[in-house]
């Protein structure tokens, strides 16, 4: 079972660091945990968060890779890594930045420019609070098309990620 199971992923303020990230962005929003796991580095927790989506996730990411191919715009194979690549991606997505406390994945495209940070901080002695933050900036108007169609999608999706992340288990 997971430990953040029965967490709800609550809407947090980002971190002005996290805002840094693409400068000019259009859009950024942050959900966080708590979880019961003491001392878990944000590689760990962006491993559960990002390596196991639910079925029903994948098929969206599926439908959107399809859809976006017309427009030659790169796709992410959501929860699947690279095998010669995995010390670069995690679930399909390239890491940008590495450290204990911070993982930013990423890329940028001609519609658009991301990065999702997941970052953690001790939640006093006996868990540790998950916080992810996504931060866009639209590159024209099929950018800014794109992310209000998925606007509504993405909300849904990092709550499920989050309240549903196998945190303390291996990945």
């Amino acid at each position: 079972m997971s430990a953040a199971a029965a967490a709800t992923a609550t809407p947090v303020a980002p971190s002005i660091s996290c805002r840094s990230l693409l400068p000019g962005h259009d859009f950024v929003d942050a959900y966080q945990v708590q979880t019961a796991i003491p001392g878990l580095d944000a590689r760990q927790a962006t491993d559960a968060i990002i390596r196991n989506p639910s079925g029903w996730i994948k098929q969206l990411n599926a439908t959107r890779n399809r859809l976006v191919r017309l427009f030659q715009l790169k796709t992410v194979e959501m929860g699947v890594d690279d095998p010669n690549a995995s010390q670069h991606t995690v679930g399909g997505f390239p890491i940008v930045s590495q450290s204990r406390q911070e993982v930013v994945l990423g890329f940028n495209d001609k519609h658009l420019d991301f990065r999702i940070s997941v970052t953690v901080a001790p939640d006093g002695i006996t868990g540790t609070q998950v916080t992810l933050t996504t931060v866009v900036k639209t590159n024209n108007l099929l950018g800014r098309t794109y992310l209000a169609t998925i606007m509504p999608f993405h909300r849904i999706i990092v709550r499920h990620l989050l309240e549903h992340a196998r945190f303390g288990q291996a990945a």
